[in-house]
């Protein structure tokens, strides 16, 4: 019958479909693939419908979205060898899996991080993901440079939100900011060596038996602290309390906090404060650890990687100072969880995470970077030189560690006693205010009860 097509002309067309197809994608550099689809063909008025199948060549969208390009704004860790090496490696790596994705990275080191990536912005520039860290993200809130990574994650099928740790995540008024690629666990490293030959208990020991509480921290500072060959050998290094996210350890511990759960006041001027603050003025007093400014450079410097202090406090993150500063060859390292206070015994999760720019051109791109640098398998591993891995964000993924001389057991009785930073909504105005109180606490320039007086009132006065 004239005008009708036949069922060979519907399987001929579909034929000349799959050619179009492939020259497609071939265009767009994917990878062609011939699948099988069933389709119903309109044959003739006589033979109305007829289910055939038929093969045709499609090309799958890439994994991680179509050729993109990705704008990260990143910290510039030169000056640190296995950070640089381990993001050469990381680019190595997501280049070869996402060949279609191309990264721009802007970098900016540490100091006037926060003030670049905020004048580059007002300048007219964009960024899809951007370096973070917990002490910026109200600054960032602030100035409308990052936004919620909510919609994407319950949009992902291969995210299962369950399977964070709380403290892995950035909330603030209940919307998820970023999901740490690095957890700082805080914990206290000492001179093992030193300890064992002079017959003393390791305080792992003391951990253990449950020992290992406030007075034993200062007993530990007091017996380790004398001179040799004309140095003073200085028992623990406090200065780490000078900031507010490695003091809240001491006030958790002593049932306090520095705000109120809702932010309405500033907590400096409770008495568990000023139980600890007088606990920290005590080994200035007594000069356990050295004074701010006490040192000097190379050999002669104080500290704990030469050996001149016995004990300090830091993240895992340590691990590479540690190393690159050669303390394995002078002594054995000893790490032990904070001590037990009258409350309980805890430990922050310093947390470095990636937020979302505002506007992401590309967001499903900029989410496959996210995922892939933040928590990866690949990532961790990574990543482990720098100190990352020890505590992952996921618990489907295993820790990872590099060094023969840590221990494991101390990072696994850590994970339980993690415990997140309440980061104030002026966080910025906050830490100064918090500085400058404790150098008059370490100078003993007036009433430690009077300092706390007034920082407390100054800190709430910051949210009116």
């Amino acid at each position: 019958m004239k005008g009708q097509m036949t069922r060979r002309d519907v399987l001929k067309g579909l034929g000349l479909a799959a050619g179009a197809s492939l020259l497609g994608a071939c265009a767009a550099g994917g990878t062609p693939q011939v699948v099988k689809e069933t389709v119903v063909v309109q044959a003739s008025p006589e033979v109305v419908k007829e289910t055939v199948v038929v093969e045709k060549v499609v090309t799958p969208t890439p994994v991680g979205g179509p050729e993109a390009t990705v704008r990260v704004f990143d910290y510039d860790p030169t000056g640190t060898d296995a950070w640089v090496q381990a993001d050469k490696d990381f680019e190595l790596y997501f280049t070869a899996k996402y060949p279609h994705i191309k990264v721009i990275r802007e970098q900016a080191p540490w100091a006037g991080f926060t003030e670049k990536l905020l004048t580059s912005i007002a300048g007219g520039s964009r960024y899809d993901v951007i370096y973070g860290y917990w002490e910026w993200l109200p600054q960032f809130i602030e100035n409308n440079v990052v936004s919620p990574l909510d919609d994407m994650i319950q949009a992902d099928p291969e995210i299962d939100p369950g399977d964070f740790y709380d403290y892995a995540k950035e909330v603030v008024d209940g919307k998820t900011y970023g999901l740490a690629w690095f957890i700082s666990g805080w914990l206290h490293w000492y001179n093992k060596t030193r300890v064992q030959e002079k017959g003393a208990t390791l305080p792992k020991d003391m951990d253990k038996e449950g020992k290992w509480d406030y007075p034993a921290w200062y007993q530990f500072a007091k017996d380790f602290t004398y001179e040799e060959e004309g140095k003073r050998i200085f028992g623990y290094d406090m200065s780490s309390t000078r900031h507010p996210t490695v003091y809240c350890m001491l006030a958790w511990a002593h049932g306090t906090d520095l705000w109120e759960p809702d932010f309405s006041r500033c907590v400096m001027d409770s008495a568990e404060n000023l139980e600890v603050w007088k606990f920290i003025q005590q080994f200035y007093v007594e000069h356990l650890t050295p004074l701010p400014g006490e040192g000097g450079t190379g050999e002669q410097a104080i500290g704990y990687t030469n050996g001149r202090v016995t004990a300090t406090m830091a993240g895992q993150w340590y691990t590479r100072s540690i190393v690159q500063e050669g303390a394995p060859n002078l002594f054995e390292i000893g790490m032990v969880r904070f001590p037990k206070g009258p409350k309980g015994q805890f430990s922050v999760a310093a947390l470095n995470s990636f937020y979302f720019g505002s506007k992401p051109e590309y967001p499903e791109a900029a989410w496959t970077w996210y995922k892939e640098r933040s928590f990866s398998e690949a990532a961790a591993k990574i990543y482990a030189s720098i100190g990352g891995g020890r505590f992952p964000s996921r618990k489907s993924v295993a820790p990872q560690t590099v060094y023969a001389w840590e221990d494991t057991e101390v990072y696994e009785a850590i994970r339980p006693i993690l415990r997140p930073y309440r980061v104030s909504p002026k966080e910025s105005e906050f830490i100064p205010l918090f500085n400058a109180a404790w150098d008059e606490m370490v100078l003993q320039s007036r009433p430690v009860e009077e300092i706390l007086s007034q920082l407390a009132t100054e800190a709430t006065q910051l949210l009116s």
